[in-house]
This record gives C-alpha cells, sequence and structure tokens, in this order.
C-alpha cells in the first residue's frame, strides 16, 4: 500500500491538532483520523438538530453508524467529544480571520476589520452545531481553557489586520487591542446568535461600530 495511505494528510493532520488533548490517543493513519473525522461531523449534527441535550456518546455513535466501543476507544465521555469539535471549530475559525488578514496584508481589502467580523459572523453562521455547544451548559471553564489557544489564533489575526489598518502603533499595544477585539466580538456573537439562530442583524452592526470606535480611541493617531 502506498505511503500516502497510511498516513494522515496536511488537512488531517490541522485537524488532530485542533482535536489536541481531547483525545484518548492520537491517530497515526488515515483511518483512524477519518473515524475521528465522522465522529466530530456526527456530533456536530446532532447539536445542530437538537441542541446539547441531543450530545450523548450513544448518540454520536448510533449518527456516525460506529459501534459504542468504536467511539469509545478515542472519546471517554460526551464532554471530550464536545472539547474536540470546539477546538476544530476555532481551529476554522481562524482560519477564515487569517485569510482576512493575508488580503489585508496584499492590500486587496478596503476596510479588512469589518470584513474580519463579517467573516467570524458567516463562520458562526455556517455552523450551528458550533453555536449550540459554544452558548451551552458544555461550554464549561475547562472547555474554555483548552480553546483558549485556537482562539488566540483569531487574535493573532485580528493583530496582523490592526498593522495594516495602524502601522504606527506599537506590536505590543495592537496585540492588547487584538486580545480585546476577539473578547468583545465573542461576546457579540454569543448575544446575536442567541436572539437569532442566524445572528441578530442589528446588534451585529452595532457590535461592528462599538469594535470600530474601540479601535480607533485605542490607536487613535497610529495610522489608518
Amino acid at each position: 500500500m502506498n505511503v500516502t495511505e497510511h498516513t494522515i494528510s496536511a488537512t488531517d493532520q490541522r485537524t488532530a491538532q485542533a482535536t489536541g488533548e481531547s483525545l484518548r490517543r492520537q491517530p497515526t493513519q488515515r483511518r483512524a483520523q477519518e473515524r475521528i473525522r465522522l465522529i466530530l461531523d456526527a456530533a456536530d449534527r446532532l447539536l445542530a438538530s437538537g441542541g446539547s441535550q441531543a450530545l450523548g456518546t450513544k448518540q454520536v455513535a448510533d449518527a456516525a453508524g460506529i459501534s459504542i466501543g468504536s467511539l469509545y476507544h478515542w472519546f471517554p465521555d460526551k464532554e471530550s467529544i464536545a472539547l474536540a469539535l470546539a477546538k476544530r471549530h476555532w481551529q476554522q475559525l481562524g482560519e477564515l480571520v487569517a485569510g482576512v488578514a493575508d488580503g489585508a496584508e496584499k492590500g486587496l481589502l478596503n476596510d479588512p476589520m469589518s470584513k474580519a467580523l463579517n467573516a467570524l459572523a458567516a463562520g458562526f453562521r455556517s455552523r450551528p452545531g458550533f453555536t449550540a455547544l459554544w452558548y451551552s451548559e458544555l461550554r464549561t471553564g475547562a472547555l474554555r481553557d483548552a480553546t483558549r489557544p485556537n482562539r488566540a489564533l483569531v487574535a493573532g489575526a485580528v493583530a496582523r489586520i490592526l498593522s495594516v489598518e495602524h502601522p504606527d502603533s506599537g506590536p505590543g499595544e495592537r496585540e492588547t487591542v487584538a486580545r480585546m477585539v476577539t473578547l468583545l466580538g465573542d461576546g457579540i456573537m454569543r448575544e446575536a446568535f442567541r436572539l437569532d439562530r442566524k445572528g441578530d442583524p442589528a446588534l451585529l452592526d452595532e457590535g461592528r461600530q462599538a469594535i470600530r470606535a474601540y479601535i480607533a480611541a485605542r490607536l487613535s493617531g497610529s495610522g489608518a
């Protein structure tokens, strides 16, 4: 068999890195990584259709079409599944904002910060399973702590955008503002998607203006 059939792909490696310590063991073959993706996709569908109450190890195994023993081979409980899923989603959201940062650094975008916020809103909107998880009792302190490095990817991309919009500001100042923007954005998304599963448009617009005003106040005179 070809070596590429044994080893996991670059995409699978990103998934493995995103799920991290939520797994009982790290997969080293493509078949194992595909099994993990199958489990997480099934959990995501259950959350999207039935909310956090629909998530259980038996329900996930049934939805994935695998035995409960096969699921337990990788995940000890539903909390570990929720953790792996949250980390995967935050990895993807970070990549969305990083894509906007790439465009900003190449000079291809007008108002990249607004585009980044729009990209995040679109990311939340297209991930109903994630919003059902992130804004439920499954979002424990342990889960928030474990996903912090993944959320830092978003803050890092925001800092890159700020360096384009405010090139005269200091890197430490941009880093602080980027962390605050990420925290504010999470709160805005949380309330907007609590009010409306597709994101309350009025609240998203107000939140966008609030974030822009905060950035202007903190980095005023630093270029724009």
